[in-house]
């Protein structure tokens, strides 16, 4: 099976089994344990609100929006277990100059490792976190697994941009021909 059947075949499963990685579903029932999502906007006094990435909830909804676009989908698999998880979003994914790059060149979705098991092992997620980039198209461009701090991400994102910049400049080559 080549790459491209694949990832479209990861998007209608995920189609099929209704996607909804929400952050709030991801969230522990149990008090006194951090979220999965960003700080909330609410302001103190001393305090500046945290900027959050406004994370997709549906993929096929996702896909939708990154088509019409044009833009990537970076689809980020965590779980409420995950200490890691917690912090890639509490350090990185608050972070105001991450979220203005994931807002300009992403369509953002998050999803629950333990909820969307079909999902996780078509993509191969096999550690956490793991944050997947996808053509509009569905076409696998890079994974990242792990923690990543901004500096980081910030060059997986350029990595990122690099290798779909590659990816429609063969797809014109192949089109003019």
């Amino acid at each position: 099976m080549d790459r491209r059947t694949f990832c479209l075949d990861c998007v209608r499963a995920g189609l099929l089994v209704g996607v909804t990685g929400s952050l709030s579903d991801a969230a522990p029932k149990t008090s006194g344990t951090s979220k999965v999502s960003a700080p909330s906007k609410v302001a103190t006094p001393s305090k500046v609100a945290t900027p959050k990435v406004k994370w997709q909830k549906n993929l096929q909804a996702a896909q939708k929006i990154a088509i019409e676009q044009n833009k990537p989908l970076m689809i980020v698999f965590g779980a409420t277990w995950c200490s890691f998880c917690h912090k890639l979003d509490r350090e990185t994914f608050s972070d105001k100059r991450i979220v203005t790059l994931i807002e300009s060149q992403f369509i953002p979705v998050y999803l629950d490792y333990d909820k969307e098991k079909k999902v996780v092992k078509m993509l191969h997620v096999e550690k956490l976190p793991s944050t997947v980039f996808l053509t509009p198209q569905a076409d696998f461009i890079h994974k990242a697994e792990g923690f990543a701090n901004v500096k980081a991400f910030q060059q997986t994102v350029a990595t990122v941009l690099d290798k779909r910049s590659e990816i429609q400049q063969a797809g014109s080559a192949t089109l003019e021909r």
